[in-house]
C-alpha cells in the first residue's frame, strides 16, 4: 500500500510541475521515487545483503531532495538568505553521506548519521517557515504539520534491523508512515503556494486594468483622485485633505534598488488604508508621496490623532529578501474644505506649504494645519 500511495504521489508532483512549471515540483517527484525506491529496498533485501546500501542510498537522496524541494518551496534564499546558507550545508552533508553510502556495505553508521542529517535539516526548515509565514501563511502551516510528524516517526524508528539490533517488527512501517504523510502534506502545500501566487498575479492584472488605480501600491491614481476631489466641489462637500510626503526616500532606492523602494511603497500603501474609512480615498500623487481625501470635517484633534497613528504606522519596518528595511518617515500636511480652499487647486497648495512647514521644522509633530499657518501668518503681519 505504501509504495502505491507513493507511485501515486509522484503523479501528483508531475501534475503540479506541468501545471506551474516550477522547478521545484521536479524536486518533489525525485523525493517521491527515492523514497519508494527506499522502502522497496527495506522490504526486500536482507540488512546484510549485497544490494542492500542502494536502498540506504535511495533513502540519503529522499533527504536530500525533500531538502532543495523545501528551500525552493519556502523561498529560503530570497528571504532567509542565513537560513538557506545552513540548508545548503546540511545539503552538502547529505551528498557526502549518499557518497559513503554508494561505496561502503556495513550501514549502522550511515543511518545514524542519516537521522541525524533528517532531525537537523527538519529543523532549520521549521525555523526558516516560522520566519516566512505571514509571506505565505498555509504552505507554511502544511510543511509545519508535515515536519513534525516526519520528526516523530524517524525519531521513534531507529530502524533496528540495519543497526545490527535484532528486528522489530513495524519499526520501518513507522518511519515509511511519517514519511508518506509529509509528502501528502507537501503536495498540498505545493499546491496552496500556486493557487496564491495564481490569485496574486489575478490581483495584480486586475489593478493594471482597472482605470484609476496605481499597479504598484493599490491606491488610486492622480488622475482618480483628481475627479473624486472634484465631484465633492461640485456638490459643495465638506471634506479634507491630507498630503503625505515620505522624506529622503530616495536613499532607499539608492541603497536598495527600485524592488526594494517598490515593496517600501506598497507597504506604506497598505497601512495607510489600515487607518481610514471605507468612503475615504487613498491616492498616489508622485513618486514618493501619496493623499487621502477624508470624508466630512472631523475636529482639529481628531485629525491629528490619524495623524499620530499615520506616522507611527509608516515608520514601522519593512520585510524584504529576509531583512528589515527602515519604514517611511512621513510628514503630512492637512487642508479642510472649505475654510482652507474652494477648488482643488487652492487646496492642493494649502495642503503643500502645511507639508513644507513639516519639512523644514526640526523639532515638531509631523503634520502641520494649513488654517493654523494662515493664522500665524495674519496674527505676525498685524504685528509687524
Amino acid at each position: 500500500m505504501s509504495q502505491g500511495l507513493l507511485a501515486g504521489l509522484m503523479v501528483c508532483g508531475l501534475v503540479l510541475l506541468q501545471v506551474s512549471g516550477a522547478r521545484m515540483h521536479g524536486w518533489y517527484v525525485l523525493a517521491c521515487g527515492f523514497a519508494l525506491a527506499a522502502f522497496t529496498g527495506l522490504d526486500r533485501f536482507a540488512p546484510d545483503g549485497p544490494l542492500a546500501h542502494w536502498a540506504a542510498l535511495a533513502l540519503v537522496l529522499w533527504a536530500a531532495c525533500r531538502l532543495e524541494f523545501a528551500r525552493q518551496l519556502l523561498r529560503l534564499s530570497r528571504l532567509t538568505p542565513r537560513l538557506d546558507r545552513t540548508a545548503l550545508g546540511l545539503l552538502a552533508a547529505l551528498a557526502l553521506a549518499a557518497l559513503y553510502a554508494a561505496i561502503e556495505t556495513s550501514l549502522p553508521w550511515i543511518f545514524r548519521v542519516l537521522q541525524a542529517l533528517i532531525a537537523a535539516s527538519t529543523v532549520i526548515l521549521v525555523v526558516a517557515a516560522l520566519a516566512v509565514r505571514r509571506r505565505t501563511p498555509w504552505p507554511v502551516l502544511l510543511f509545519c504539520a508535515g515536519a513534525v510528524l516526519l520528526l516523530a516517526g524517524v525519531s521513534a524508528a531507529h530502524l533496528p534491523a540495519w543497526g545490527g539490533q535484532p528486528w522489530t517488527p513495524g519499526h520501518a512501517n513507522l518511519a515509511q508512515a511519517a514519511v508518506i504523510v509529509e509528502l501528502v502534506l507537501l503536495a498540498l502545500a505545493a499546491g496552496a503556494r500556486i493557487r496564491a501566487e495564481r490569485a496574486q498575479e489575478a490581483r495584480a492584472q486586475a489593478l493594471m486594468a482597472a482605470p484609476g488605480i496605481d499597479a504598484l501600491t493599490g491606491a488610486a491614481s492622480e488622475a482618480s483622485f483628481e475627479l473624486r476631489a472634484e465631484e465633492w466641489l461640485r456638490e459643495d462637500r465638506t471634506f479634507s485633505l491630507m498630503l503625505i510626503g515620505l522624506n529622503g526616500f530616495d536613499a532607499v532606492y539608492e541603497r536598495h534598488g527600485r524592488a526594494g523602494g517598490d515593496v517600501v511603497l506598497a507597504a506604506i500603501a497598505h497601512r495607510l488604508r489600515e487607518q481610514v474609512r471605507a468612503d475615504d480615498m487613498i491616492a498616489r500623487l508622485g513618486a514618493d508621496s501619496f493623499a487621502i481625501l477624508l470624508v466630512g470635517s472631523p475636529p482639529r484633534q481628531k485629525l491629528a490623532e490619524m495623524a499620530i497613528r499615520i506616522e507611527t504606522a509608516g515608520a514601522r519596518p519593512v520585510a524584504y529578501e529576509g531583512r528589515l528595511l527602515a519604514g517611511g518617515e512621513l510628514s503630512m500636511g492637512i487642508a479642510c474644505h472649505p475654510g482652507d480652499g474652494d477648488t482643488l487647486t487652492s487646496l492642493l497648495e494649502a495642503a503643500e506649504r502645511a507639508l513644507q512647514h513639516c519639512n523644514r521644522q526640526r523639532m515638531g509633530p509631523a503634520y502641520a494645519f494649513a488654517g493654523e499657518l494662515g493664522q500665524r501668518q495674519q496674527a505676525g503681519g498685524a504685528a509687524s
